[in-house]
């Protein structure tokens, strides 16, 4: 019997380490409490309650790796020639990535042949010719234990700053106090580093560059952001305490996490009078017998002090996604409930923080139904306006009359519109599908893959076997609608806009497979398809490549930053990474489900031509023929162009040739 693969993305399940679980004995009120502020003695309190528990469950966010969008034309200096930069999801709000350029100089993490996902190099290579070669004029090698992972480039300061996990050896238990059988051991058991390293590394002679800044934060690194002269950071920790003297000596200040300076000195990072606790959702019980002792917390570091300056805010609770815009930080999780008749029932729980500078706000919370999905789950928001706009996945029922209890049915795709209401936090303006317009987004049983926020429209593709590419108009926030949608074979994984009425899609060719009332489809290779949605009701796929066979696959698929582009008169130049499998195998049988061989790893080319609504294919930059080495991490591959050439940095070592 074969087996049909209609989704890569499986359903998460309700595992207590992983995600918020409780009993589902009713409908969920999708309304939340939010968060409230506590004093030091109430925050003690609860997390005090957190350490009695008779399980150890915090729910626990996945890293997200942020964010992607319609790029603009890089600033470009005095003879400075015109060169790519990182693809952002939103424009003025800039995303930390493994290599950064200013167009003189490119700044990359990893050694070269670097075998694996972390590394502890940073190098710094010379643009010579107008952009012809790459010449390394400065290696900076970080102790064994720091792993970089991020990277900003803050031009004004003319300053690196690096971000990444800080390994440590796990705390040993300590004993407990008579009398707290009951209570749960510190989590020396998280098989995570519990330290992110921040360094600032003065690039502005770069053959000289020298680390100025090295701070121990407390927590792992959740996700980043850069606004103007000012990181935000958020940060996940769990209290690591000596209660062997007693639990009546503990402060709320033991349990937060605090932040160590090269030279030693050790200070809190967030204070107990900044901090805040999850309020029960309106339908649960005040004390649930569940208390999180997760620290969520959100620091904004001032860029222009040389020493490390910051405010910062907290809260105990969970988050799983961060998406910026360039006036709020949006942190959301996914809530899961499960009984075992219906299955698990999910609600989004977004808490909105606004900032100027170092100024954060918490500005209230606001709670959507269905869940996150996809590894690039911050694409699934958007703010204009004052209104943040987000699109869920929704549950996929066993229970068919569960589908009668919302307005949204059985909708594989939800759309929410929130806006901050005063003091009742994010309030829900609007909700598709609704009774008014019941359409679904979607057919039943397909998932949520690719989606992007363009000014007054959203795009969204589902999948099961086609590829229905949907267009949201959101003109009036109080009525969205479906505008358009169009159905062809594949899916695609990203979504870039191209000036104002273009889309390219990046994603796989399927062909659909049923058997019986089943739906399903095999992917192939790699499908690039470029858009016409000037006429939302009648979207056009104008062009297409196919490339390889199946088995094919692309760092751009998993991570925006593999996507690079630089517009050229009425061209754009798009360059992906791409590792092909089109060498057939022995015993295939020519069907779709033949898996073929690797064939050759390189940095593919194209030129989209706006007027003609055309994809122009270049010839690849090949790196590897004939064979594959599963040791390695294709998603850290990375290209940058500048001028007229085009550069590749792939396994840590630099690529280059003329566009």
């Amino acid at each position: 019997m074969k087996t049909i693969i209609f989704a890569r993305f499986l359903p998460v399940l309700c595992v207590p380490w992983l995600v918020s679980c409780a009993s589902l004995d009713a409908p969920v009120d999708n309304e939340t409490g939010g968060l409230k502020k506590t004093s030091a003695a109430e925050l003690r309190d609860y997390l005090l309650k957190s350490y009695q528990q008779p399980r150890y469950s915090p729910a626990m966010g996945a890293p997200v790796t942020m964010a992607a969008p319609a790029p603009a034309a890089a600033s470009v200096a005095a003879r400075t020639p015109a060169f790519s930069t990182t693809n952002l999801q939103e424009r003025g709000v800039d995303e930390a990535d493994l290599i950064k350029t200013d167009g003189r100089h490119v700044y990359a993490i990893g050694a070269p042949n670097n075998q694996h996902y972390q590394d502890n190099t940073l190098r710094i290579m010379q643009v010579n010719d107008g952009g012809k070669s790459l010449q390394e004029v400065k290696r900076l090698t970080f102790p064994e234990g720091s792993s970089l992972q991020n990277l900003y480039l803050a031009g004004k300061q003319r300053r690196l700053v690096t971000l990444g996990n800080a390994y440590q050896a796990m705390p040993v238990p300590m004993p407990m106090p008579a009398g707290t059988a009951r209570m749960m051991p510190p989590p020396y058991v998280m098989p995570r580093p519990q330290q992110t390293e921040l360094r600032y590394i003065d690039v502005r002679q770069p053959e000289k560059a020298a680390s100025t800044l090295q701070v121990q934060l407390g927590g792992d690194l959740n996700a980043s952001r850069r606004v103007g002269d000012t990181l935000y950071l958020v940060l996940q920790s769990y209290p690591q305490i000596n209660m062997s003297s007693g639990l009546d000596k503990l402060t709320a200040q033991d349990f937060l996490p605090t932040y160590r300076t090269a030279d030693g000195k050790t200070a809190p990072l967030v204070t107990a009078d900044d901090c805040y606790v999850n309020r029960p959702p309106k339908t649960a019980d005040a004390d649930s017998g569940y208390y999180s002792n997760n620290i969520i917390s959100v620091v904004a570091v001032d860029l222009n002090a040389t020493d490390f300056r910051f405010k910062s805010r907290c809260y105990v609770g969970n988050t799983e996604t961060l998406y910026a815009s360039p006036q709020a930080l949006y942190l959301a999780t996914t809530n899961y409930q499960y009984n075992q008749a219906q299955g698990a029932r999910s609600h989004t729980d977004i808490h909105k923080f606004a900032f100027t500078g170092t100024d954060i706000a918490y500005r209230g919370s606001g709670s959507v139904p269905g869940h996150l999905s996809g590894q690039e789950s911050s694409f699934r928001f958007s703010e204009q306006d004052g209104y943040l706009r987000v699109l869920t996945e929704n549950d996929q029922f066993s229970d068919p009359s569960m589908a009668i209890t919302a307005p949204y049915g059985k909708s594989p795709g939800i759309l929410s519109i929130l806006k901050e209401g005063g003091t009742d936090g994010l309030q829900l303006v609007s909700q598709l599908p609704n009774r008014k317009r019941p359409q679904h987004i979607g057919k039943p049983e397909e998932r949520l893959y690719a989606s992007r926020f363009v000014g007054d429209q959203a795009y969204l593709v589902t999948f099961q076997s086609t590829d229905p590419l949907y267009v949201l108009d959101l003109t009036n926030p109080q009525d969205p609608y479906i505008a358009g949608e169009l159905h062809i074979p594949g899916f695609s994984d990203y979504l870039h806009p191209i000036g104002k009425h273009l889309l390219l899609g990046i994603g796989k060719d399927a062909i659909a497979d049923t058997n019986g009332d089943f739906r399903g489809a095999w992917y192939q290779g790699m499908k690039l398809s470029l858009f016409d949605t000037s006429k939302p009701g009648e979207m056009k796929e104008v062009d297409k490549l196919i490339l390889g066979k199946r088995g094919t696959d692309s760092a751009a698929l998993h991570d925006h930053h593999a996507v690079t582009v630089l517009p050229v008169g009425t061209d754009l130049r798009v360059a992906l990474p791409i590792k092909l499998h089109d060498t057939p195998q022995a015993g295939m049988q020519g069907q779709p489900s033949d898996y073929y061989a690797h064939t050759q790893t390189g940095l593919y080319r194209f030129e989209v031509d706006k007027a003609a609504k055309k994809i122009r294919q270049f010839a690849p930059l090949i790196t590897e023929h004939g064979r594959e080495e599963y040791w390695r991490y294709p998603q850290n591959d990375r290209s940058v162009m500048i001028g007229d050439y085009v550069h590749y940095f792939h396994n840590g070592n630099f690529w280059s040739q003329r566009w």
